[in-house]
């Protein structure tokens, strides 16, 4: 099962430019010995989201603007899986499981 936290770490300050918030994703997966999270954020590059392990719970952070995008977990370098905790993506044009997160605007 995954655990996507849907509310952005505090980055300590509400400057104007500010990066986006990082959001936490994780992946329980105790068999795994690599996971990587891909996204519309990435380009969906594995070497630009590795994710890191206590006990099976895999773990990244990654900053997000407002905006709507398409990732999945990429397991053992070779398995893609969906967010089970997260709505499916209905418009992946590769065929791969993927989920989809809507980042919300300042306020919101």
């Amino acid at each position: 099962g995954a655990l996507l936290v849907g509310r952005p770490w505090s980055n300590g300050g509400d400057s104007i430019n500010a990066s986006p918030p990082p959001f936490q994703f994780v992946l329980v997966a105790p068999q795994a010995s690599s996971v990587a999270l891909v996204g519309d954020f990435n380009d969906w590059d594995p070497a630009r989201a590795p994710m890191q392990t206590a006990q099976g719970v895999w773990a990244t952070t990654v900053p997000l603007a407002p905006g709507r995008y398409r990732y999945a977990f990429l397991v053992n370098g070779v398995e893609w899986r969906a967010d089970p905790a997260a709505p499916r993506a209905h418009d992946d044009e590769f065929g791969a499981p993927s989920s989809v997160i809507t980042v919300g605007g300042t306020g919101l």
